[in-house]
């Protein structure tokens, strides 16, 4: 495992550095070997920041962030949510591949398009490369491992973008025509 540790207002001592390690050490059997795994430590006052982000070879991307007044226990925290998030995507993927089937989800509703307000401006602009082709249902487990509302991916088929997003009753599909 590829392990970068970035720092904002603090240093990394190796106290930290072991702490952080010997968790992500722990998570070994559920990441292979070449994986990389960012982690950013961002300290402000009293609030102590870790966010871990696993890139899989499988371009399959989990990601887990919290903050604490103890650094130690923000890192343990995390670990907790990566811990959760690696069990229940490996299971995903052992089932789906057990059945050779795909994961059903049956609320998915079909959008044609969406309209913004003009009154409000953008307050955030986010790029990203999209690079793996995947299903509506391997798009629904990547959102539900980010931890996001949306998610925005290349369809398998069709090689055009769309977007899926939570909702109360279910999931919408944004697609694109």
């Amino acid at each position: 495992m590829n392990i970068i540790i970035v720092s904002k207002r603090v240093e990394i001592t190796n106290a930290i550095r072991e702490k952080i390690e010997a968790k992500i050490e722990k998570l070994s059997k559920y990441i292979n070997e070449d994986t990389d795994i960012n982690v950013k430590i961002d300290v402000k006052k009293k609030n102590q920041k870790i966010e871990v982000t696993i890139h899989t070879k499988a371009g399959v991307i989990i990601r887990a962030e919290e903050s604490q007044e103890d650094l130690y226990s923000a890192i343990d925290l995390v670990y907790d949510k990566l811990y959760k998030q690696l069990r229940k995507y490996k299971t995903q993927t052992l089932k789906k591949n057990k059945r050779n089937e795909s994961i059903r989800f049956e609320n998915i509703e079909e959008y044609v398009a969406c309209d913004l307000d003009d009154d409000e401006p953008i307050k955030r602009r986010k790029k990203f490369k999209i690079d793996k082709p995947m299903t509506h249902e391997e798009a629904i487990i990547q959102m539900d491992l980010l931890g996001h509302n949306f998610f925005i991916f290349r369809e398998l088929e069709s090689e055009t973008v769309n977007v899926i997003y939570k909702r109360h009753d279910g999931y919408g599909l944004i697609e694109q025509v």
